[in-house]
């Protein structure tokens, strides 16, 4: 029995070892991302504040509402107006006939969470810490373990967002629907400058998809969930609680009750759409509707909910003092169209990163214009604090530019650089410029190579490299350039 003794042992000790060792690491990981990789330090939270504060009050009378409608995975192929011929968006079209449609608008992420932390910030999404992953459904305790293991679950506080400068400012500033951007307390909406809130906080396919007034859940999602999620044989399954088939229509209905709340101040709506993110549900009023079968039935009740916003705009008489911009957070996801570039939801292809946009302003913008300056989502901070009359922070890079000009004389861009950030990774993907992209992987496995491509041209489709190789080159440096810099200084502290 000396051997079995012996042998309990030396299991005894290498499990317990093991697991001290596992237990060691963890901590030590914890330390590091503490002391070193802490998102949220008191200089710049300091900092953070003293912006805020310093901040001028808007005149009320003449400050611009703003209202930002953004949809989920809406492919630059899926309106109408971008050519799409099963799906029908009669609305969508309007608002484009009677404003500006720009034909190289950019996400600044292939996915959810850090085009959305891009979009309200102005910067890039590893300035944010929002680039590692799609941020998770999950509760305090799965968080910090996710933050021990170096993958922050939700924005960092120091990050400042344009409806809190905005409400700082003297603006109403409300969000409808989909946040993404952090589950725990103090990195919900209602932290981030929101003073009204209504949705789900992260993708609904996730679970559980609770619907929230505030901080409160109003709504309960009591779904029973198959080990396959919301499919099953037959499809996606109707939830119990939160029924994603009326979302929309909740949805359009809280965004004008805010709008007509605050018909008389300045207010900045912020209506971050669930759909069309997988799965499907539409509206049973409408279901079973559109020739792009019920993907399409989903973008056609969009483009109904953003016609009510706009009607009700009118009907209040404030129209012609409100700026509406529509986009998308990403490029197509499976079933979504990419309109002929190369490339889906999660590449960095253009497929993946080009998106529609369309902004509307009576009076203010011309009607029928069709920009091709090449812009980002990144650049929605910097123009609406700058047609507020509102300053950028001092003490942070702001990636983001102004397309005031853009919008109202027809500017050319006033980018010369546009990069591409990947699902994952903290260094750029990719660069372009006013003609060439320079991507510095294809990711196609053992045929991975650099490709460059003339976008003025060409969706992708043939790599140039070596017929252009001094613009490859040259984009390569611009690069690599850019990589040492979020590398040395990723959050962009000055």
């Amino acid at each position: 029995m000396t051997w079995l003794r012996r042998l309990a042992m030396f299991v005894g000790v290498t499990v317990l070892g093991t697991v001290s060792l596992a237990v060691v690491v963890l901590l030590v990981r914890w330390a590091w991302v503490y002391w070193f990789y802490e998102p949220t330090k008191p200089e710049h939270a300091a900092q953070k504040a003293a912006y805020l504060a310093s901040l001028p009050r808007v005149d009320a009378a003449t400050a611009p509402r703003f209202v930002v409608i953004l949809f989920d995975d809406l492919g630059y192929g899926d309106l109408s107006v971008q050519g799409n011929r099963l799906i029908h968006t009669p609305q969508l079209d309007r608002m484009a006939a009677e404003g500006l449609r720009m034909t190289q608008f950019y996400s600044a992420s292939p996915v959810c969470t850090p085009s959305r932390a891009a979009l309200l910030s102005g910067r890039y999404p590893v300035r944010s810490r929002t680039h590692q992953h799609v941020f998770f459904a999950e509760e305090l305790f799965a968080a910090t373990v996710r933050k021990m293991l170096g993958a922050a679950n939700e924005l960092p506080r120091d990050e400042i967002l344009l409806p809190e400068a905005l409400a700082a400012a003297g603006y109403a500033t409300g969000m409808v629907g989909k946040w993404h951007l952090g589950g725990i307390p103090g990195h919900q909406p209602n932290d981030f400058g929101f003073q009204e809130y209504f949705g789900v906080l992260w993708s609904n396919d996730m679970q559980p998809l609770h619907l929230y007034r505030n901080r409160t859940i109003e709504t309960r999602d009591e779904t029973e969930f198959s080990r396959f999620g919301f499919f099953d044989e037959d499809g996606p399954r109707t939830p119990r609680g939160v029924d994603q088939r009326l979302l929309t229509r909740r949805y359009t209905e809280e965004a004008i009750a805010f709008i007509e709340r605050h018909r008389d101040q300045p207010f900045l709506l912020y209506l971050a759409h669930t759909a069309p993110h997988v799965p499907h549900f539409p509206d049973p009023e409408h279901a079973g509707s559109s020739a792009g079968g019920p993907y399409g039935d989903v973008v056609e009740d969009l483009d109904r909910s953003t016609g009510a916003v706009l009607a009700a705009l009118e009907r209040l008489g404030l129209a012609t003092q409100t700026l509406v911009v529509v986009t998308s957070d990403n490029g197509a996801d499976y079933e979504g169209s990419p309109g002929g570039l190369r490339g889906r939801k999660q590449e960095t292809y253009e497929g993946g990163m080009r998106v529609p946009l369309l902004v509307r302003w009576p009076g203010r913008v011309s009607s029928g214009v069709v920009s091709e300056a090449m812009a980002m989502n990144i650049d929605l901070f910097p123009t609406l604090l700058g047609l507020a009359g509102l300053p950028l922070p001092p003490d942070r890079v702001i990636d983001g530019v102004d397309l005031t000009a853009v919008w109202r004389s027809g500017a050319a861009s006033p980018h010369d650089l546009l990069f591409y950030f990947p699902t994952i990774g903290a260094s750029p993907a990719a660069v372009r410029d006013a003609r060439f992209k320079y991507l510095r992987e294809t990711g196609q496995q053992w045929r991975s190579k650099p490709h460059l491509s003339d976008l003025l041209l060409d969706q992708e489709a043939h790599n140039l490299v070596k017929r252009h190789p001094e613009e490859a080159s040259r984009l390569r440096a611009v690069l690599d350039t850019m990589t040492r810099a979020v590398q040395q200084n990723p959050r962009g502290w000055r």
